[in-house]
């Protein structure tokens, strides 16, 4: 190739750059927007996770919608308590308390429960769902591929031996991705409780007892016996399924001694041992003694008159 030749592509490409790049530079003159500091401050008191859980795509979206007024300084649940003061603080309004909550798994199937056919496709609960509505025998449980895990940008799941994914509470900030990501989230599979709850019902069924013990070995018979022995009147059996009301349960751990099924653990940030290593054990976790309580002692407590 001659020399000339070479040249002449040289100056016409760098001709072309310069103009591209005057063009550019005079675009973002005319169609700048300026940015309220306000807006950039609160974005930088957020954890840039970008994950949604406020209804915004991304955590810049969500700066604006706080400093505009259109959703509270404690639209945050991933940064949780820290990030609304430091919100509170850049706008300089009084602080509001975050309820805390993180994801809990209504299911102790995994390996413990039966299959209705051998799946082989792409690794993936929604993929699974799609054929008959899943390879799971029970419309309730937890198909085991790790949606959740993948969809949470926290790490805060991880899928465990028996193909269940275990919350580590810890990390968990209560974002909702996995609820969102899992396709039985909406009926319960997963779901959002209070931080501190600390018992939790491993079963979602709400089918007959005698129908979903033929496909799971680990699930609430409804037979009432959490219901009978809490001394809080914290666990009733609803549908044919057991369920916490967590502005009742103390973690007396009574519901998680009496379960014959043990499917109800211990779990939440408050519970007398790790959530991770509660998980799928019930009463026997290392060092797990139930409080003795009664409903007279809960009686005492309330105010008199």
């Amino acid at each position: 190739m001659e020399l000339d030749l070479v040249l002449k592509a040289v100056v016409a490409l760098s001709a072309i750059g310069i103009v591209a790049s005057a063009a550019l530079a005079a675009a973002s003159r005319k169609f700048y927007v300026e940015v309220d500091p306000r807006v950039e401050a609160v974005l930088a008191s957020l954890p840039g996770a970008n994950c949604g859980a406020c209804g915004n795509p991304s955590c810049f979206g969500a700066a604006e919608a706080i400093v505009e007024e259109k959703i509270p300084i404690t639209a945050c649940t991933a940064g949780g308590q820290a990030v609304a003061d430091a919100v509170a603080a850049v706008l300089g309004v009084e602080a509001c308390a975050v309820a805390a909550n993180v994801s809990l798994r209504h299911c102790g199937g995994g390996r413990a429960a039966s299959r209705t056919y051998d799946y082989s496709g792409l690794q993936s609960c929604a993929s699974v769902a799609r054929l008959a509505g899943g390879d799971l025998t029970c419309p309730y449980g937890c198909f085991g591929y790790g949606d959740c895990m993948k969809a949470c940008p926290f790490d805060a799941i991880a899928m465990d031996h028996r193909g269940l994914p275990v919350v580590d509470l810890d990390k968990c900030t209560g974002c909702e991705a996995c609820v969102a990501e899992c396709p039985r989230g909406r009926i319960g599979l997963l779901a959002m409780v209070p931080s501190e709850g600390a018992v939790a019902v491993r079963c979602n069924s709400h089918d007959k007892p005698k129908g979903r013990k033929a496909y799971c070995s680990m699930c609430c018979i409804a037979c009432k016996k959490c219901e009978k022995a809490c001394p809080a009147d914290a666990i009733h059996v609803e549908n044919l399924n057991a369920v916490v009301d967590y502005d009742k349960c103390t973690g007396c751990g009574q519901c998680v001694a009496v379960c014959p099924q043990e499917c109800i653990d211990l779990t939440g940030r408050d519970a007398m041992v790790s959530s991770a290593l509660a998980d799928g054990r019930g009463p026997k976790v290392d060092g797990f003694v139930p409080r003795e309580t009664t409903r007279l002692d809960f009686a005492e407590e309330e105010p008199s008159e």
